[in-house]
């Protein structure tokens, strides 16, 4: 009798442990379900932001390295604008965003150069370095091509901020020129000797670091700032 009885208590202990591991696993299949679809609610929450502003917070080191750096070269000492260590995984971007922008300054000379002019044809390297980028703004701007738009914008920003070390060498003439040139043949020494303003070549330079530091944030907020783009219904009224 005795241990008919601690065979049943045996049984009904079991009873409740297995009742307990049922009631937990209906409780986990219930959490589980609910946590997926909460993971995918925020996701979907999320995923127009992240496609709205990826471009700008995945170039923010670069900014602030550009930025940096030609603060540096303004402020303390004109080498930093071609002497600089970049990080090593911005050193692509900068290689060729710079040759590139490089090409159209040399464009740029040999373009305004026809107009017969001295002056515009020394001032149409950086003309044309800073005109095409923000033609490439305005075209994606006006036709709703978000991406494009912020890249001429960044590219408008970065012939800016590196035109302002262009600037600031006007004195020193330490920069080197591209072909081995004579600080002669400097760009901004000239224009600013045609002018007679070379006495205040850092107040030009300062200027226009300004200008591309202005541009930058213009960049960066630019999903708050862009078109939008409606729905076009054609719709035939019967009167």
């Amino acid at each position: 009798m005795l241990e008919n009885l601690q065979g049943f208590q045996n049984l009904e202990g079991f009873l409740d442990l297995k009742s307990i591991l049922s009631k937990t696993l209906n409780l986990i299949n219930w959490h589980i379900p609910k946590m997926e679809n909460g993971f995918q609610h925020y996701l979907d929450r999320a995923l127009p932001h992240i496609r709205k502003w990826w471009f700008s917070v995945m170039c923010i080191p670069f900014c602030w390295v550009l930025a940096e750096q030609q603060w540096m070269a303004l402020e303390w000492e004109i080498s930093f604008a071609w002497q600089y260590p970049y990080p090593f995984f911005l050193f692509p971007f900068f290689f060729f965003i710079d040759w590139f922008l490089l090409i159209v300054h040399e464009a740029g000379h040999t373009f305004f150069g026809f107009f017969g002019s001295r002056f515009l044809t020394i001032l149409g390297g950086t003309l044309l370095q800073i005109l095409l980028p923000f033609v490439i703004f305005i075209y994606g701007w006006w036709n709703r091509q978000h991406f494009v738009a912020q890249l001429g914008l960044l590219l408008t920003a970065f012939s800016w901020v590196e035109s302002s070390a262009y600037a600031a060498d006007a004195v020193a003439r330490r920069m080197p020129l591209i072909g081995n040139l004579p600080s002669s043949a400097h760009d901004y020494y000239n224009m600013f000797s045609m002018k007679g303003v070379l006495a205040n070549h850092m107040t030009y330079a300062w200027g226009m670091y300004w200008v591309g530091i202005i541009t930058i944030i213009l960049f960066l907020i630019y999903p708050l700032l862009k078109r939008k783009q409606y729905d076009y219904v054609d719709l035939e009224m019967d009167l």
